[in-house]
């Protein structure tokens, strides 16, 4: 996913999207897990407390489990990365993955195969989380239909969803500079959307643009969603045929929120910290 220049939303990182921000984690966590080099991030030293993670262990009405094949999703990023006893086996956190997927996009994944990764927290994202990239048939390239999801690693709660793919036609991939302006239909289906799935757990009370960009050649719009009782969400859709292409669901956006803010004290902590030790200096100068 590339992100046009415009209003600037939340970003949610997760994993794998440690420094992509907003919808830029809708296109395909797995490419972008390839693409972003971790191996020196070091987790913030300032103490905090996250968000409490409930249990989710409901399987959604209607639904009948597929057949499907789990595999440890060999990029090298999550070789040396191992769940530990308190957190789900890779075979359960993939079925809770497909339930979600399922949930969401209505998709069953009979004959697909679930590359599932699992991740002990980053900097960005200090929650153990299980990743899932979802394939039909024998290629993983970054133009294949996929199906992604991020959930809790402990308790399941869920992340992140996503829906890839490459159109059969050429689009405009641009800025829709009258979208941004007036993006009320986009805004109501993310109020339909959010409603019917119960993103919120609740009604919604606001809707608020968030930005433009194009995953693959598939040109979305993200809308961020509030609910009555403060939850939110976010939803990104295709600005070619208004398909659903990810969900950022409230945990996620709760811890992203927290991190932001302990990472500009320590950003506002470092700036002082030269300034003072310039002062210093200066004085030692004179």
């Amino acid at each position: 996913m590339r992100k046009n220049k415009g209003k600037t939303g939340l970003a949610i990182c997760g994993a794998f999207a440690l420094v992509i921000g907003c919808t830029a984690m809708f296109s395909g966590l797995a490419e972008a897990a390839a693409a972003v080099d971790m191996k020196g991030a070091e987790m913030i030293p300032t103490a905090y407390t996250l968000p409490a993670a409930p249990e989710t262990s409901t399987v959604p009405e209607g639904y009948q489990k597929a057949a499907y094949t789990v595999v440890e999703d060999p990029l090298d990023y999550y070789k040396d990365k191992k769940p530990s006893e308190k957190d789900l086996s890779q075979e359960k956190a993939a079925e809770m993955g497909a339930q979600l997927l399922w949930k969401m996009f209505g998709v069953k994944l009979d004959g697909a195969t679930i590359y599932m990764g699992y991740d002990p927290g980053t900097a960005t994202f200090p929650r153990e989380s299980w990743s899932g990239d979802v394939r039909f048939g024998k290629s993983r390239t970054p133009g294949d239909t996929s199906y992604t999801f991020l959930i809790d690693a402990v308790t399941g709660e869920a992340f992140i969803a996503s829906f890839g793919r490459t159109l059969n036609v050429t689009v405009d991939l641009g800025l829709d500079s009258g979208l941004e302006k007036n993006p009320s239909e986009y805004m109501k289906l993310a109020k339909a959307f959010a409603e019917k799935k119960n993103l919120v757990n609740g009604e919604v009370k606001e809707c608020i643009y968030n930005s433009q960009g194009y995953g693959n050649n598939d040109p979305e719009i993200t809308i961020n969603v509030i609910g009555v009782n403060g939850q939110k969400a976010m939803i990104t859709f295709s600005r070619y045929d208004q398909a659903v292409k990810g969900i950022g669901f409230n945990a996620s956006m709760e811890i992203q929120e927290m991190m932001d803010k302990i990472m500009e004290q320590e950003a506002e902590n470092w700036v002082q910290g030269g300034q003072l030790n310039g002062e210093r200096e200066e004085l030692v100068v004179k």
